[in-house]
C-alpha cells in the first residue's frame, strides 16, 4: 500500500462525522488535505479536512457572524478596561473560585449560580447581592467573578468601586479646584451594574453616612442592581450605615454569608 493510500485510510478514520452549514442545514463537501512530511510531524497527523463554503449567502452570514463575534470580544475588553477592576481582578472568576472549601462557600455558590440563571429578571427588578464575611473569606473574589460573568455573557457596563478608597477621592475632591464631583458620583450612582467592596470598613461619620446613603437611596430608586462586600452582618447594619440605608440594601440585595474559614488560607493549605 503506497503512503498516499495509507494516509487516506487513516484520514477516513479521522473523519469522524461530517459538518453541517449552520444557516441552511446543507451536508458541507469535504476534500482531505495531505500535509507535507514536515507539517505531519510538526501537528503530528497526516492532514486535515477541508470544508468547502456553503451557498454565497451562507458565507455572508458566516462572514456577519464572526464580524459580531469579533465586535463583542472587542467590546468586553472594553468593558473590562472600564470597569475599574485591578489586573488581578479582572481574572477572578466562577471557574477559579473553589467553593469547596467549607459548606459557606459551597451554599454561596448556589446562590451565585441561581442569580446568574435569573440575571434578567434580578436587572429589571434592580436586584442585587450582599457578600458578608470575615477578611480572606472570598466574598471580593466572588463578588467580582458575578460581574466578570455579567461583563462577559451580557455585555453589561459595570463599575468596581472600593468604599474607603471612593471616600477619599471624594474628601480629595473638596480641596481640588475645578475637580467634577458630581460626575464622578453620577458615574457611580447610574452605573448599569455596581460593585460597593468593602462596605462599613469606614468610621461611620455622618458625612461618610450621608454620602452612602445617596448612592444607595438612587439606585434603589432606579432599580439598578448592586453587588456589596462587607464584614457587616444584618444585624449590626442599621448602627454602621444608619436605618434609611439598611433597609433600602436589606430590600434591594439577597444576602449571601460567607462566614467561616479563611479562603485564602485554605487554598493556600491545600496547595491550589
Amino acid at each position: 500500500m503506497s503512503g498516499s493510500s495509507a494516509s487516506r485510510k487513516q484520514a477516513e478514520a479521522l473523519k469522524l462525522d461530517d459538518k453541517i452549514c449552520p444557516h441552511c442545514g446543507r451536508e458541507l463537501q469535504a476534500e482531505w488535505v495531505e500535509f507535507p512530511p514536515a507539517l505531519q510531524k510538526k501537528y503530528d497527523k497526516p492532514g486535515e479536512w477541508y470544508y468547502h463554503p456553503c451557498t454565497p449567502e451562507c458565507e455572508k452570514k458566516n462572514d456577519q457572524r464572526e464580524w459580531e463575534l469579533s465586535r463583542r470580544e472587542a467590546r468586553v475588553t472594553t468593558l473590562r478596561e472600564r470597569s475599574g477592576l485591578s489586573k488581578r481582578m479582572k481574572g477572578y472568576a466562577l471557574d477559579n473560585f473553589d467553593h469547596y472549601v467549607s459548606p459557606a462557600t459551597t451554599r454561596a455558590r448556589i446562590k451565585v449560580d441561581e442569580y446568574l440563571k435569573n440575571w434578567e429578571e434580578n436587572r429589571e427588578a434592580g436586584r442585587g447581592l450582599y457578600f458578608c464575611g470575615g477578611v480572606g473569606t472570598g466574598k471580593t473574589h466572588l463578588a467580582v467573578a458575578v460581574m466578570n460573568e455579567i461583563m462577559a455573557r451580557k455585555r453589561v457596563p459595570s463599575l468596581f468601586v472600593t468604599v474607603p478608597e471612593f471616600l477619599d477621592n471624594l474628601r480629595e475632591a473638596y480641596m481640588i479646584p475645578g475637580r467634577d464631583l458630581d460626575e464622578w458620583m453620577d458615574t457611580v450612582k447610574n452605573a448599569d451594574l455596581l460593585v460597593l467592596d468593602d462596605l462599613g470598613s469606614e468610621r461611620p461619620t455622618e458625612w461618610v453616612r450621608e454620602r452612602l446613603f445617596v448612592i444607595v437611596n438612587h439606585r434603589y430608586r432606579e432599580a439598578l442592581p448592586t453587588l456589596f462586600t462587607s464584614n457587616i452582618g444584618p444585624k449590626d447594619l442599621a448602627s454602621q450605615l444608619g436605618e434609611r440605608t439598611a433597609s433600602r440594601i436589606i430590600a434591594m440585595c439577597d444576602w449571601i454569608s460567607l462566614e467561616g474559614e479563611d479562603y485564602r488560607e485554605a487554598i493556600v493549605r491545600e496547595g491550589r
